[in-house]
């Protein structure tokens, strides 16, 4: 029931993330937007450690494995994603990156030496084809000769970082850490990489004081980021990589549903089918003989 529960609550938060990111973006620079809610996220993680009297200290290596983290799952695939949004709607976004499934399940076996099982795989492409039917509509319109390509590379390089920082969650070394003390120096060091690329951006710091700013600026740091990564990275230690990776497949559904009541999003009978290929893939997936139990 507790890998249902986390499956479930890691599905739920990201897929409305979605449209708190949105709700950023405008007068602060995306970059810098990055920065103050990786940042945000960093400082309450630390202060639960010392809540909880977790001790901070990590021991040899761990640094490593806590920078590598917070460059590839913490930054550089966001900073891909937002720039890649620049270019194609949210639907596509969403399908590119319902892609990590696929990459997890490869930079798992050579980073990781995990086999390829192939329910996982034929479970993972149902969740992907059932993706690609909700969100056709904006994927016919893609002409090679526009700017979509480009936005098409951001999001497919975004997801294959966030693969990457997915396989290192998953490495031994960093299943014997303990985990609120790794998850905050990931949040610090993916802080310090999301403040470099905003430095590098050149755009100079600016803050919005709106509520809707504000308030969005919390959920995504809060939920959608300390609470969610927290339990994501558990789940990784509990099942594995490719079937937590999953939840990137089931991440845009929830935010269908969003879009549906709040951006008029309407369902067509291509959307319906692929609703239902991706519940046939997450059941598929999670009936898999291989699965933890916890």
């Amino acid at each position: 029931m507790a890998i249902i529960a986390a499956f479930i609550t890691c599905v739920l938060i990201w897929g409305s993330t979605w449209y708190g990111i949105e709700l950023q973006l405008g007068i602060v620079p995306k970059e810098w937007s990055l920065a103050y809610r990786f940042g945000l996220a960093a400082i309450v993680m630390f202060l639960w450690c010392l809540l909880k009297r977790e001790p901070l200290k990590l021991p040899e290596g761990g640094h490593k494995w806590a920078l590598g983290t917070g460059l590839f799952f913490f930054s550089a695939n966001y900073f891909m994603v937002y720039n890649g949004a620049v270019y194609l709607t949210s639907g596509l976004v969403a399908v590119a990156f319902s892609l990590m499934s696929f990459f997890s399940i490869f930079t798992g076996r050579i980073f990781l030496k995990n086999p390829i099982q192939l329910n996982v795989l034929l479970a993972a492409s149902t969740g992907v084809l059932g993706l690609v039917l909700i969100f056709w509509p904006e994927i016919s319109v893609i002409s090679l000769n526009d700017a979509a390509v480009v936005g098409l590379a951001f999001c497919v390089a975004a997801t294959l970082l966030a693969s990457i920082g997915n396989t290192i969650t998953g490495t031994e070394s960093v299943k014997a850490l303990k985990l609120f003390p790794f998850n905050a120096w990931g949040l610090f060091y993916g802080t310090l990489f999301n403040i470099l690329f905003a430095v590098i951006g050149g755009q100079p710091p600016s803050f919005d004081v709106s509520a809707v700013y504000i308030i969005s600026l919390i959920y995504l740091a809060v939920p959608g980021t300390v609470i969610t990564f927290t339990i994501y990275i558990w789940l990784v230690n509990k099942i594995g990589i490719a079937r937590s990776g999953y939840i990137a497949v089931m991440t845009p559904i929830v935010a269908l549903t969003i879009s549906t009541f709040l951006e008029g999003f309407v369902w067509t009978l291509p959307a319906i089918l692929g609703l239902c290929l991706v519940i046939v893939g997450n059941i598929a997936i999670n009936r898999s003989r291989s699965t933890v139990k916890a």
